[in-house]
Order: structure tokens, then sequence, then C-alpha cells
């Protein structure tokens, strides 16, 4: 049986708090990482317009900031592995009444098929995504296979100093800038409160290719 949620609150500047639930046990897609804050609050600066707009959520967790997306107006997608529907279900109907696009959970699992996330979305949000080598090129994939020239994808990660961690993360924006044009957003563009020196958040776009 999962053990017991228990349950995050984020604030937000334009209503009631979003209500985050959380599983104890299993995994690392069951708590509200800060990354994932510190992207969720961003989006609420209004820096990238949502309303409207279509929005991917890749390696979503708890949903937490795809679910910022929908109260903002965005027709927002999340998406993670089979065993984490469950709990961006739970997710998505505790914060219904708050979202004014829409919202809804489906499984992709990086480096396979995306078909049926065509035609490509305005926006694809990931919040910590970069943690283990093996993943590094099934994300490459479904980043190319999912974005179109107009696509712009926020990549929000905490920069980590332990072990295997910067490796990974420099190689992973190694084989990204082969396809990819990167900017980084200036702290000073951050939430006030939810910003830290160490969390990034990079502005990611398809190279134009001249043909």
């Amino acid at each position: 049986a999962a053990m017991a949620g228990f349950v995050r609150e984020l604030e937000r500047r334009g209503g009631p708090a979003l209500r985050l639930e959380q599983r104890a046990a299993g995994g690392v897609g069951c708590v509200v990482w800060d990354a994932a804050l510190v992207l969720a609050k961003f989006l609420e600066t209004g820096a990238c317009p949502l309303a409207r707009r279509h929005v991917l959520e890749l390696g979503a967790g708890t949903g937490a900031v795809g679910i910022m997306a929908a109260t903002l107006g965005a027709n927002v997608t999340v998406t993670d592995l089979e065993e984490l529907q469950e709990l961006l279900l739970v997710n998505i109907e505790n914060n219904k009444h708050l979202v004014t696009g829409s919202v809804r959970a489906k499984v992709l699992k990086w480096g396979e098929d995306v078909t049926e996330f065509q035609p490509p979305p305005d926006y694809i949000l990931m919040a910590d995504c970069i943690y283990y080598e093996e993943s590094l090129e099934p994300l490459l994939k479904t980043l190319k296979d999912l974005t179109g020239p107009d696509t712009c994808v926020l990549c929000c990660y905490e920069q980590r100093t332990m072990g295997k961690n910067p490796e990974i993360e420099r190689k992973y924006f190694e084989l990204l800038q082969m396809d990819f044009e990167l900017e980084k957003i200036p702290l000073d563009k951050h939430d006030e409160e939810y910003r830290s020196e160490d969390i990034h958040i990079m502005n990611i776009h398809r190279k134009q290719t001249v043909s």
C-alpha cells in the first residue's frame, strides 16, 4: 500500500494556494523539489504568456509546475511514468477549482514514440529532469521529437556538486547544444522570494536550420 501522502502548499499570487500531495515512499518523483517551486513561481511572473497556450510538462512528478501553468490559463498535459499517474491525478483533482485553462495527465516514457503529443506544444516545462546518465539520450531524443521551431523549453535545475552530478549536467548541456540554443534567465527575473543562486532556469529553443 502507498504510504499516506503529506501535503505541500504552494502559495499563488492570484488566489488560494495549490495543495500538492506528495508521497513519503518510492522514488524521486514524489516530492515537490525546489527547482519545481522556482519554475512554478517564475511562470507566475508573467514573463512567458501562458493563456490558451499548449503546454507539456516532462517528468512532472507531483505536477506542481504544470498545474501552476493551468491556473494561469494554459492547456496543459503533465507527463511522467506509469507509476506516477495516480499521484498526478490526485493533484489535478485537488486543484481543479483553481485551473483556468485545462490539465490532464498522460504517460510519456522518454525516448519512445511521441506521436500522440503532436503537434509541437508552445511550451515544454522541465524541473530537475537531469540526474541519471542513462536518461540523457532518451530525454534529448524526446525533446527533439517534441519541439517545433517555435517551441520554448523552460528547464529549471538545481546545480548539484555531489558525486557524478556535475559531470552528468555538463554532458547534458553539451549534447543539448548540438540541436538547441540555450539562454539563461537572469536571477533578477525569477520570483523575488522563490529563487536561489544554485537554481537555474534555461530558456531553450531549437536551432534554426537553414534549408
